[in-house]
């Protein structure tokens, strides 16, 4: 049996491919079952005809010759070499034919099957004379006899028999012709398609330069061009916002540094201690906005598309020295406590500036949020790796666990702007993540806390 589900888990071509075939097997049949009715139709209205032929023969030279008894007259009449010609009284006992098949009255005659070679029996009637006249196909013995052995050669050689093998043979040389006809022209829009596919590919992955070929059949051209459009548009804007994205924290620096210098100049001839808060207060949020802008320069260059030579700069990283270089440079605060349960043969082939970016931002997203420990976890998986970090903290709700990772999305309650953090860290965790094509999810830990897990491909 067909599992009809497992067929529609194929490609449309493939499924459009079996779809041609099965549907020109089936034309094939039908046609072949129509024909063979039609030309046995035809073949029995040919005899029939050609016996009423004869039969007004008869009974025109009946008539002529004042014919009495036909039986013992020797008629003059046509086709004598094609058929059988026999007289039996009208009121007989003895039947017409022992084995024969009555077909019915066609064109006003009683007709018959005789037997399987396809030989026909006409009855007409002649009551004046109380006779009747049997029209039947003559047996060609020798012909027979040649065409069976014919046949048994033939069918020796191929298990069919002449007339299955010359349609077997027909069949297949139509439908060679057929699915090569039809093939050829599919095929090439299964081409243009897979370009087409391709090239979304290619400009998802960040390629923003790629663009498909307008060359192609209606209506396909019209799709190609269409993608050309928009991927021009999205190409554009992308460009502007990487532009305004990167000119922006350059022009903002310029003037917090003279911010950041009159806040000076006022606390070097200034002794009074409430306006000396006030302008530690400016500093405090010069540096949010210095930090600020970093992230966002940072966040930016993630999002933009990757260079050809960006494997240039890739290197082969040793997880567990790269990660406590980075805990030392972090500099923790000595109340909270990191365990590393890190796998020691686990390293990577990444740029480091990704790597760095990703584990930097996780690790101080869990000193931000944890009460008293955190802990960093690198395991070995089959070919790839899984990196986690988790803390003891309030933890993340589960409605919000997909939206954390969005630049600037903040908790109400347990992760607010209290706690020290910009809206970035994630979100340029996330998008570094992706350049390195891994994926990065969090969950609730054991205790309550929040676990982002990053599993390396």
């Amino acid at each position: 049996m067909v599992n009809i589900s497992r067929l529609f888990t194929l490609s449309f071509f493939t499924r459009l491919y079996i779809s041609i075939l099965i549907a020109i097997i089936f034309s094939f049949a039908l046609t072949q079952y129509v024909v063979e009715d039609m030309m046995q139709q035809d073949s029995v209205n040919d005899f029939v005809r050609d016996s009423q032929y004869i039969y007004a023969e008869v009974n025109r030279q009946i008539g002529l010759n004042n014919v009495e008894q036909p039986q013992t007259y020797v008629f003059n009449l046509p086709f004598t070499e094609d058929f059988d010609i026999r007289w039996i009284a009208l009121d007989s006992t003895e039947g017409i034919c022992q084995r024969c098949e009555y077909l019915g009255k066609i064109h006003g005659t009683d007709t018959f099957a005789l037997d399987e070679e396809g030989r026909l029996l006409a009855v007409h009637q002649i009551p004046r004379l109380n006779v009747q006249l049997l029209v039947a196909d003559k047996l060609h013995v020798h012909d027979v006899a040649s065409d069976n052995d014919d046949d048994e050669e033939i069918e020796q050689l191929t298990g069919l028999s002449l007339e299955e093998a010359v349609f077997v043979l027909f069949v297949i040389i139509l439908l060679l012709i057929i699915s090569l006809t039809i093939y050829w022209p599919v095929r090439q829009l299964q081409k243009q398609i897979n370009g087409l596919v391709s090239t979304t590919k290619s400009f998802g992955t960040g390629k923003l330069n790629a663009r498909a070929d307008e060359v192609l059949a209606k209506p396909l051209n019209t799709l190609a061009h269409s993608f050309n459009t928009m991927a021009g548009s999205i190409a554009d804007t992308v460009k502007e916002n990487q532009i305004f994205a990167q000119a922006v924290p350059h022009e903002v620096r310029t003037p917090l540094s003279r911010i950041q210098l009159a806040a000076g100049l006022l606390r070097k001839n200034n002794v009074d201690v409430n306006q000396l808060a006030l302008l530690d207060n400016i500093d405090t949020y010069i540096d949010d906005i210095d930090e600020l802008i970093g992230q966002v320069v940072a966040f930016s260059k993630l999002n933009t598309k990757q260079d050809e030579d960006e494997a240039d700069f890739y290197q082969t990283i040793e997880l567990k020295p790269f990660i406590s270089a980075r805990l030392q440079t972090l500099k923790p605060d000595s109340n909270i406590n990191i365990e590393l349960d890190i796998d020691e043969s686990v390293e990577i082939t990444t740029n480091p500036i990704y790597l760095r970016l990703l584990l930097d931002n996780l690790v101080k997203n869990a000193l931000s949020h944890s009460k008293s420990s955190v802990k960093i976890v690198v395991k070995a998986i089959d070919c790839a790796f899984e990196l986690s970090v988790e803390d003891d903290g309030p933890g993340v709700p589960i409605e919000s666990q997909e939206t954390i990772f969005f630049p600037f999305a903040r908790l109400d309650k347990s992760r607010s702007r209290k706690t020290g953090g910009l809206g970035l860290g994630l979100a340029i965790a996330k998008a570094a993540c992706k350049r390195m094509n891994c994926e990065l999810s969090v969950q609730n830990n054991h205790k309550g806390g929040a676990k982002f897990i990053c599993k390396f491909l």
